[in-house]
């Protein structure tokens, strides 16, 4: 789907907010990153472990999903890490995925060096598409507006920007399987899936998977990785059955938001009954607008597990992308008494309650969205829908303030400062947010090269 699928859609469009996506002019290509909180939780929890043991602030590694069935991976300078929705579905065992995360570890650790410009000019457009559900918020007729979903700016440029030397895949190889050790996990997976894929070197299939045109292997790097790996005292280490169980789930969630639904339904039958397939399921159904059958099988699966907040999410989805506010209330109501730390579930309630179009839920609204950005405040998405319910109360300056804030960190300094010297003309000059709103025009008028003209900027008496 491109930017331009979207031609039509009002400028009250809602959002997907399962799955969303960025799309990012890189490398002579075009890449996604999507977001979703049961994916980043995995992620974030089950390498934990390997993250510490490779020296690096677990709590400060982002992961970046890219939605690509591409074979690939890349570790970036501010501790990002990227994953490939292809290469998460292509691991058959969460200790080939850890592997694959070792490996990218240890060239962050290494401080393995990346094209800095590349990822600057990478990440000057980013636009706004949706590989999760179809439907996005984004200014009809305005395509190039750089509108970007649930996600900083600065972070899309590093996709397809990544070239390592080869001399650097051994070090990571070394220091991955290192962490791995010290963790108390096997490096077994690594090996595993680098020679699930090595001939992709030489055979045809080589342009898909991209990950071995920056990450060379050859027979004797795998032969010394085995060699290596096999003679740590936890080789035989396996993965425990709850981490198991929990990979199928991300899988088959992947699966259903991105592969085709007929494909889904081959993968997943109905005859199998398990959690993952159902699920799978669930998504498969409303990507082919059978809205009530998604719903019932998901009410099933609610009834199972009434605490889910996953769960409760997706339903709040379905009846916001079906034009339903007052019924995904209750729903994303629910998720974010489930998971209250989640920054998107805040987004998802805050975005809803903003299209029921009324008072008190505006001021519920903005509540919503400033706890989100407690936790992610470069989420340009979240200051445009916190500009929106400014709006809807008529407070003009806090509105043309959040604008400023999602321009600000998409990079568009001349936009930011545009709307933050007009916050100040509707702000009181003692307060907070007129203090933000001048620090935002000396910031980008320091970085343009232009002189914070104090005349344009007269305040509200």
């Amino acid at each position: 789907m491109t930017p331009q699928a979207f031609k039509g859609i009002g400028k009250a469009a809602i959002a997907a907010v399962a799955l969303l996506a960025v799309c990012v002019p890189g490398l002579g290509q075009t890449q996604a990153v999507i977001r979703d909180t049961e994916i980043e939780a995995f992620l974030k929890k089950e390498s934990r472990t390997v993250l510490e043991a490779s020296y690096l602030d677990p709590d400060r590694v982002q992961f970046l999903i890219v939605a690509s069935n591409d074979l690939n991976a890349f570790a970036t300078s501010r501790q990002r890490i990227g994953l490939n929705t292809g290469l998460i579905m292509e691991a058959e065992t969460p200790n080939q995925l850890l592997g694959v995360i070792a490996h990218e570890a240890g060239h962050q650790s290494a401080g393995h060096t990346v094209r800095s410009d590349e990822i600057y000019q990478a990440a000057k457009t980013p636009m706004a598409i949706s590989l999760g559900l179809g439907i996005i918020s984004i200014l009809a007729g305005a395509p190039d507006a750089g509108v970007a979903l649930l996600g900083s700016s600065s972070t899309f440029g590093t996709l397809g920007a990544l070239r390592y030397m080869q001399t650097q895949e051994s070090a990571a190889d070394l220091a991955g399987i290192a962490a791995l050790e010290r963790a108390g996990m096997s490096g077994e997976g690594m090996v595993e899936f680098f020679d699930k894929f090595r001939q992709s070197e030489t055979f045809s299939n080589a342009e898909r998977y991209k990950y071995f045109r920056s990450h060379p292997l050859s027979r004797e790097r795998i032969q010394t990785l085995r060699a290596l790996v096999t003679k740590q005292s936890h080789y035989n280490a396996k993965d425990g059955q709850a981490t198991i169980d929990e990979f199928a789930i991300v899988r088959a969630k992947l699966s259903g938001f991105l592969d085709p639904a007929q494909f889904v339904f081959q993968k997943y039958p109905e005859t199998d009954t398990t959690y993952p397939a159902r699920y799978a399921r669930v998504i498969a159904y409303y990507k082919q607008t059978e809205v009530q059958k998604a719903l019932t099988e998901l009410d099933k699966l609610i009834t199972e597990q009434p605490n889910n907040p996953y769960l409760w999410e997706l339903k709040g989805q379905i009846y916001f992308e079906t034009g339903q506010a007052e019924l995904s209330k209750p729903a994303h109501l629910k998720s974010v008494e489930l998971m209250p730390g989640a920054p998107l579930l805040h987004l998802n309630l805050g975005q809803t309650l903003i299209a029921t179009g009324n008072k008190d839920d505006a001021e519920e609204a903005i509540r919503q969205l400033k706890l989100s950005l407690q936790a992610e405040d470069d989420n340009s998405f979240a200051w445009r829908l916190l500009a929106q319910a400014y709006d809807g109360l008529g407070r003009a300056g806090e509105a043309r303030l959040a604008s400023a804030e999602a321009e600000f960190f998409n990079g568009n300094f001349r936009q930011a400062r545009t709307f933050a010297v007009w916050s100040q003309k509707n702000l009181d000059k003692n307060s907070p947010e007129f203090r933000r709103a001048r620090d935002i025009v000396i910031t980008t008028s320091a970085a343009m090269g232009i002189d914070p003209v104090e005349e344009v900027t007269k305040t509200k008496k």
